[in-house]
């Protein structure tokens, strides 16, 4: 018999890109928690914007915050604690990445050329007029750690150019739904690839099931065993070109629970 863990995006996924709201996935959550299936986050989102959303759905698994910066495991989860992790905060962490600050002084070289403003740069208010974000959810956006997320102000130097430039400092650009993000050798495909391991500990017939719908879930829906990639807001997709790649053609909550549950039942 299979035994599923599900990783799942947030904007666009498990989250309406526009309201933000989960509502129309808590069947999907529900059935989720009654069979007893890890519901791991992997976003582009902060530790702490990641922590308010757990609170509100009851989610106590391990996630992957800031585009595969790092996995955090919840103190005592049932799963082997690799040799590598480090107590960060309150739980036991595998560091995949440069720290915020490190990454914003190597990117240093690049603002002379070219205009970009950091969202820690931001005030709090601009972020949240930006994202549609309450206040204290845009306050949790800037608190990175792991990574930076930015806005392009140059409109003259293309995505390609911009890309190329990021890649000679030895770093990695990706795209979200609303900024640029940057990071360095770490990525949501390694950390997922990572965590997937540790759970085959427990595992044995393990089946890693992946939802996505920006170009930044690509390198994490190529590594499980079952992708989704889930229609925009304009039901158009991201382009994608993945093995076994499922096209679920509801945007958001409600193509979440689609797949969930007809995965599940």
């Amino acid at each position: 018999m299979n035994e599923f863990v599900i990783f799942t995006d947030l904007d666009g996924t498990l989250l309406d890109s526009e309201t933000y709201s989960w509502a129309p996935a808590e069947p999907a959550l529900r059935l989720i928690e009654e069979k007893g299936i890890p519901l791991v986050i992997v976003s582009s989102k902060t530790r702490s914007e990641i922590e308010i959303l757990r609170d509100e759905i009851g989610n106590l698994h391990p996630f992957i915050p800031e585009n595969g910066g790092a996995i955090l495991i919840p103190e005592n989860y049932d799963i082997e604690i690799p040799p590598e992790a480090v107590e960060f905060k309150d739980y036991k962490a595998v560091i995949l990445s440069k720290t915020t600050d490190e990454m914003a002084r190597k990117f240093d070289t690049l603002l002379e050329k070219i205009s970009i403003q950091f969202i820690t740069q931001m005030e709090t208010k601009q972020v949240a007029d930006l994202t549609g974000l309450s206040l204290k959810q845009a306050r949790a956006a800037q608190e990175r750690e792991f990574g930076q997320a930015f806005v392009l102000r140059d409109q003259e130097i293309s995505e390609e150019a911009l890309a190329s430039a990021v890649k000679k400092l030895g770093l990695r650009l990706t795209r979200g739904e609303r900024f640029f993000h940057l990071t360095d050798k770490s990525s949501k495909g390694r950390a997922v690839r990572y965590l997937a391991e540790l759970y085959r500990g427990n595992f044995q017939n393990l089946v890693t099931v992946g939802l996505g719908n920006s170009p930044n879930d690509t390198s994490f829906l190529a590594v499980v065993d079952q992708p989704f990639l889930l229609a925009l807001a304009n039901q158009e997709y991201v382009p994608m070109d993945i093995k076994g790649l499922t096209r679920v053609p509801l945007a958001g909550p409600a193509g979440f629970s689609q797949v969930v549950l007809d995965l599940l039942n």
